[in-house]
């Protein structure tokens, strides 16, 4: 590219005096960050070898060409060049984005072939009213909503843009446009709906998180992106057979870009060894929103994705635009401080796994359906395709050892709880609603817990009214995070500092004798304190820590707050050799395997703080 193109690109006729130069030192300054060879000084100016894949473009381009229509739309974090005003990126933009728009309708022209039809309405009703000029876009509006039986309505999108183009161009729509109003108007059989039942196929895509693969799918668009976390066993794709299912994926993608993925161990993701605790989940979610380019989502749990969500916001605000929890709970299972009654969950052997465990499942979640043989066949069916026996009760033995009352008034962000009347999870949720210092709270009618059974346009109304409220939010001041202190030679800690990494600990500032650290998990923060002592006892040397959770004040990169001085009071009482850890930690490492011994209560003087602590030891 010559350097009067560069000049007219960034400049146009606004260029500074000293252009030429700039552009010289922004081209030594690229060449100092890009591999060598790739930006080159020719005649009249420079030339970029961007090469293979190395930009999102190419990547793009190639997918594309492939037909894997979904992974390169996968490749799109908002607006191309949106950060730029230059003359060059507004060309551009809209060349990028007509690259886009022309590949989401390629992928709903192979989802309406596939017979997504009802599916697809949803998410093309958003596209039309953000781009009603574009006839394509039209065309498939009009077949999705035939096809899915709404003759109608599908007339309707046709005289609509019929009018626009006449109001706004002085035109008609193309032959081809009217060729398909004539053909709908006569119900020919080329435009038949697919048939009944036929299962809805929507791309998936993977993941990895750590050494397994998580599966997702991304539905529809829009300024907010939202998560959905199922409960139990549940998983993605099955659902998509169910018109009430479908109907809610669908609704919630109207309401922006809806993130669904399946979580170890369920659906199409990888089976894993063990129970996986909440903490490894959320590193799934966190994989599959990095892998879709979400920066920030409203998170949405039913029943123990529920709570879930909400370790997840109290974790990461950073990344939690808001939080909806639905039919859910704080904690599972009865204890003397917890005064909510919850049936037990029942345990189902591998002779009872489908249509004997949906009827139990019926009868307790949706019992609306309870008579309804069909739907108890396919609730069986959808079980059977969720988990296996062995993975629903290691779910189940994870599930009942849930507990995240400490962490829920650290929660920030904006929050709904939502749950029926009559559901046999409503004590659980108005408690966990308690605790939840922002939470705007909703009760509807009926007994179904599961939201998309009974009526299901009560919570999405209560869904759609709370998110349309949703905020870009201010950075967080305060966070929840796991602080390992631990006490420690001087002379060793140079060769005990490299366990911070390989347990994805962050190094805070210390005096002597100490090497502190926080992290974004506490089983993560207990292993690490432990391969410390351990490796410190190898070394001759006599090394002890403290593990503590709670809400740290942000400074920047620093933190600071009570939590610190907890982990270094609980330290201190440590013996050499020895881990402790507090009851908070404890409560949040359920289904992580690890063993923790009861150590009593000790006296902490702490401020902010309560000043007796339940301990445990690390074993």
């Amino acid at each position: 590219m010559s350097v009067e193109t560069l000049l007219e690109d960034l400049w146009g006729e606004d260029q500074p005096p000293t252009a030429v130069k700039m552009i010289q030192v922004a081209v030594s300054q690229l060449r100092k960050v890009l591999p060598q060879g790739v930006l080159q000084t020719r005649a009249p100016g420079y030339a970029l070898d961007a090469g293979g894949d190395r930009s999102d473009l190419e990547r793009f381009q190639r997918l594309r060409a492939a037909g894997r229509l979904a992974d390169a739309l996968a490749l799109w974090r908002g607006p191309a060049l949106a950060e730029f005003s230059e003359p060059f990126a507004r060309r551009e933009a809209a060349r990028l984005e007509e690259l886009r728009l022309a590949c989401v309708e390629d992928r709903v022209d192979a989802d309406l072939a596939a017979g997504a039809d009802g599916v697809l309405v949803a998410e093309l009703e958003s596209l039309v009213a953000a781009h009603p000029m574009r006839e394509r876009l039209r065309r498939q509006l009009m077949l999705a909503l035939y096809r899915s039986g709404r003759q109608a309505e599908a007339l309707a999108t046709f005289r609509d843009f019929r009018a626009v183009l006449d109001e706004q161009l002085g035109i008609e729509p193309s032959a081809e446009l009217r060729a398909l109003e004539v053909s709908i108007l006569r119900q020919e059989e080329g435009l038949a709906p697919r048939s009944a039942g036929a299962p809805v196929q929507r791309p998936v895509s993977y993941v990895s998180s750590g050494d397994v693969s998580i599966a997702y799918q991304v539905v529809g668009e829009g300024r907010l992106d939202i998560v959905l976390v199922h409960g139990w066993v549940l998983s993605v794709q099955p659902g998509w057979e169910r018109p009430q299912i479908a109907r809610f994926y669908e609704r919630l993608a109207s309401m922006g870009r809806l993130i669904l993925f399946d979580k170890r161990g369920t659906g199409l993701s990888d089976r894993m060894q063990g129970v996986a605790p909440l903490e490894e989940r959320m590193d799934d979610m966190r994989a599959v929103l990095d892998a879709v380019g979400s920066e920030r989502a409203a998170v949405i749990g039913v029943s123990e994705g529920g709570a879930m969500s909400a370790l997840f916001a109290a974790t990461y605000p950073e990344r939690t635009a808001a939080l909806v929890a639905m039919g859910t709970f704080a904690r599972r299972s009865p204890a003397p401080d917890y005064p909510v009654g919850i049936p037990p969950l029942p345990d189902f052997t591998p002779q009872d796994w489908g249509v004997p465990a949906a009827r139990r499942f019926i009868a307790e979640r949706p019992p609306s359906l309870l008579h309804d043989e069909d739907a108890i066949r396919w609730y069986g069916s959808y079980l059977v395709r969720s988990a296996s026996p062995g993975a629903e009760q290691q779910i189940t033995r994870m599930n009942r050892e849930i507990d995240i009352r400490h962490v829920l008034p650290t929660i920030r962000v904006p929050a709904l709880v939502l749950y029926r009347t009559e559901e046999f999870l409503r004590d659980a949720t108005r408690y966990m609603a308690g605790l939840l210092p922002r939470a705007r709270v909703r009760a509807l009618p009926g007994a179904d817990h599961v939201p998309w059974e009974g009526a299901q346009e009560d919570v999405l109304r209560e869904i759609e009214g709370f998110l349309a409220e949703v905020e870009e939010g201010d950075e967080p001041d305060r966070v929840l995070t796991t602080v390992m202190h631990a006490r420690v030679p001087d002379d060793r800690k140079p060769l005990l500092r490299g366990h911070l990494g390989r347990f994805r600990g962050s190094e805070l500032p210390a005096g002597e004798g100490v090497l502190r650290a926080h992290f974004d998990g506490p089983a993560r923060a207990i292993r690490c304190a432990r391969a410390i002592v351990e490796r410190a006892g190898a070394l001759g040397a006599e090394a002890a820590a403290g593990v503590h959770t709670g809400e740290c004040e942000l400074a920047g990169d620093a933190l600071d707050g009570a939590p610190l001085e907890v982990a270094a009071g609980i330290a201190a009482i440590a013996t050499p050799g020895e881990v402790l850890v507090s009851s908070t930690v404890r409560d949040l490492t359920a289904g992580s395997g690890t063993e923790l011994a009861d150590r009593g209560t000790a006296t902490l003087e702490v401020r902010d703080a309560p000043a007796q602590q339940r301990l445990f030891a690390a074993v």
